[in-house]
Formats: structure tokens, C-alpha cells, sequence
């Protein structure tokens, strides 16, 4: 048994799994891919771990969901395949900001954090709408070179430092808040210091960008466009996360109730989890369907 198979045979979340084995969630994820360095040995030892903490080889008797699993839509893989553009330290710099757009719920952030998690050559930041210049800058110089400098030229030199050794892409999420003057600002670190950025955001972050050519100009194309979840890609989640089949009429139900948002997706299949913990059952039943849409 793998030890994703063992973390879901038991019940945990890749985050619970870390924090029982005390390590980050990024190193359990890799090694779970088998993209760990060392995996091999790794993978018994934290199946061994997790054994003295009381879990257990036996298989689940209901149904259990493994929420951090990345499902490969057409929005996914347009997603990876720009950012894999991005961060190919023999690619183009030129219109290096990528962007990624779509409404909420569409899985634009799980997609960005799982991507950074499984590559090291990018970094995530969050933008928090009201941070100064500064402030971003700050959180730009911790994601990459793990320092917080306290004053603009300070950061400007740690990003002209590390940047001249190292090509990593930065993926900025919720970047429809940023103001146009910040956007101006990193279109500018941009070229300084030759450092590709990936945009996520909601549909304005476009209609901002089009309005000053310089930044319109310097976008890669194409942009992700973040669809609606279909009845297949819900299909697709059960089968990853939960190791089930389910009929095209169920994929039909959860995709309407959830209105094509994978985070209502993902939400669903924890309520649905705990119904079928509460009946001992490894599936998804009517009875279920009609409880959760209820």
C-alpha cells in the first residue's frame, strides 16, 4: 500500500497527515506524487509513523474524500501548461505575465497553491487588498528569497539579487485587487529583473490590464479562462478523491447543486463524507443526494 492509499484508507487530509508527521504539507504531497527527493525511503518511514500514531493498514468501511487532490480539467491543465511556460528557465522573457481569470469558486486558487507546493520553481502570494507597495514588495521578497527587507530600495535589491541566480515564477493570487499603480509596479520588476509573474484573479484583472497598453502588451497568451466544473470533471473528483464511480446522472445533480464552483464541489463531498460515515456506507446514495440538495 502507497502511502496516499494509506492517508486515505485512515480518514486524513494531507494537512492532518503533515501535521501528525510534523512536517510540511508540501513534502507529504511529493511524496505522495513520488516527486519527493528520496521518496522511496521516505514513503515506508511515514507509513510507519503514522502506524504508531494509532492509524491503522485496514481499509475504510465508508466512504472517505481526499480533498487535496487536483482534478486535470481543460481549466487545469491550460493552468499548468502556462505556468510550466512561465517558469521554463529556457523560455521566452518576453510578455512574461501570464494570466489566469475566471469567478470565484472556479478553482483558480487551489490550482495555484497546488502548483507551488509541486514545483519549486514557483512561489504564491496572496495579495490582501489594502497592502502598500511595500508591503507587497515584502511578501514578494519572503515567497522567494525568505526576507522581509523593510523599505522599498531594499526589496528592489533582494529581488535584483536573487533573481540574478535563480529564474523562479511568481504566481500572485487575487491580483483583480491589486490597483493599477501596483500593476504598473510589477511590470517594471518584470523587466528589471527578468522575473515572470502569473495573475489570478476574477475577471476584472483584464479589464484593468487592457486599459494601459504597456501592461496589455506584455501578457502571455493565451489567458486561462477558468470554466464551470462540468458533470465530467465531477465525475472525474469523485473518482480521484474518493476512488468511486459515479453514474452520469449523479455527476448531473452535484454539478447543478454546486453551479459549476469546485469549491461548492469539494464542500459537498465533506457533507456527503459525513452522511456516509453515519451509515457506514462507501458510496453515494439517493437518500444522500436528497439530504444534500434538500
Amino acid at each position: 500500500m502507497n502511502l496516499k492509499q494509506f492517508i486515505t484508507n485512515n480518514g486524513l487530509s494531507m494537512s492532518r497527515a503533515a501535521a501528525l508527521l510534523k512536517v510540511d504539507k508540501s513534502q507529504v504531497v511529493k511524496v505522495c506524487s513520488h516527486t519527493y527527493p528520496g521518496w522511496e525511503q521516505k514513503e515506508p518511514d511515514f507509513i510507519a509513523e503514522l502506524k504508531q500514531l494509532g492509524c491503522s493498514d485496514s481499509i475504510a468501511h465508508s466512504l472517505t474524500v481526499d480533498t487535496d487532490i487536483l482534478v486535470a480539467t481543460k481549466s487545469v491543465n491550460d493552468f499548468t501548461a502556462l505556468a510550466d511556460d512561465l517558469s521554463d528557465p529556457d523560455g521566452t522573457l518576453s510578455s512574461s505575465i501570464g494570466m489566469a481569470i475566471g469567478t470565484a469558486e472556479r478553482g483558480k486558487t487551489h490550482s495555484a497553491t497546488w502548483y507551488t507546493q509541486n514545483n519549486d520553481c514557483a512561489a504564491y502570494v496572496l495579495y490582501v487588498d489594502g497592502s502598500t507597495k511595500v508591503q507587497l514588495l515584502r511578501d514578494i521578497c519572503s515567497a522567494l528569497a525568505n526576507t522581509r527587507p523593510y523599505s522599498f530600495s531594499n526589496c528592489m535589491l533582494c529581488l535584483d539579487e536573487t533573481c540574478k541566480y535563480n529564474r523562479r515564477l511568481l504566481i500572485i493570487d487575487e491580483a483583480d485587487k491589486l490597483p493599477v499603480q501596483y500593476l504598473e509596479m510589477l511590470r517594471g520588476i518584470n523587466e528589471r529583473c527578468r522575473l515572470p509573474f502569473l495573475l489570478v484573479g476574477e475577471e476584472g484583472l483584464k479589464q484593468k490590464t487592457d486599459r494601459v497598453p504597456r501592461l496589455r502588451s506584455r501578457i502571455r497568451k493565451p489567458i486561462v479562462v477558468f470554466d464551470p466544473a462540468t458533470p465530467v470533471d465531477v465525475a472525474a473528483y469523485y473518482k480521484a478523491a474518493a476512488g468511486i464511480d459515479i453514474d452520469r446522472e449523479t455527476a448531473k445533480i452535484l454539478a447543478k447543486h454546486a453551479g459549476g464552483g469546485f469549491r461548492s464541489i469539494v464542500n459537498d463531498s465533506i457533507a456527503l463524507q459525513k452522511m456516509a460515515r453515519a451509515s457506514q456506507l462507501d458510496t453515494i446514495t439517493d437518500k444522500m443526494l436528497e439530504r444534500l440538495c434538500a
